[in-house]
């Protein structure tokens, strides 16, 4: 009969990978188990993630000026910043954050009749505090949208 011994060094190899296997596996273990006892994420968490994925997303409340002070359209307004039949029209949008402050590097124009009337509108609604979007109930980044029409005069 013929007995093969393992080199002293080389049973400890084995030792120590065998041991480091059961490691992994218990810790891989461990990390599913804690990944199933985990709590939900915070409702306020998912909507804020959902929110930065699209900031024009359904809310239940848009972002509202507590004060548009200063006006965002100036009077009188100049006759060059009117059409030929004495109209106008603005629409611009900014990103509202959660504090109620907007992002001016947000600010877009939509639409406008007069550099006038954008430059005012830049300058008032920088100036302007907010109440922030809600979603779930929870505070969330979102675009605000303000529009000013005049009709032609007749």
């Amino acid at each position: 009969m013929t007995v093969t011994r393992t080199p002293p060094h080389l049973a400890l190899v084995l030792a120590l990978a065998f041991a480091a296997g059961a490691c992994a596996s218990s810790a891989s273990t461990r990390t599913r188990n804690a990944q199933v006892l985990a709590p939900p994420a915070d409702s306020c968490v998912l909507a804020r993630e959902a929110a930065a994925e699209d900031p024009r997303l359904e809310v239940e409340r848009v972002p509202t000026p507590k004060a548009m002070r200063p006006a965002p359209v100036r009077t009188p307004v100049p006759r060059n910043a009117l059409r030929r039949d004495g109209s106008s029209s603005l629409k611009v949008e900014v990103l509202v954050d959660t504090l109620g402050k907007p992002d001016m590097t947000t600010f877009a124009v939509i639409e406008s009749t007069s550099a006038w009337l954008t430059t005012g509108a830049r300058r008032a609604i920088a100036q302007w505090e907010f109440e922030p979007a809600l979603r779930n109930g929870c505070k969330v980044a979102r675009y605000y949208q303000f529009t000013a029409t005049s009709p032609a005069r007749r």
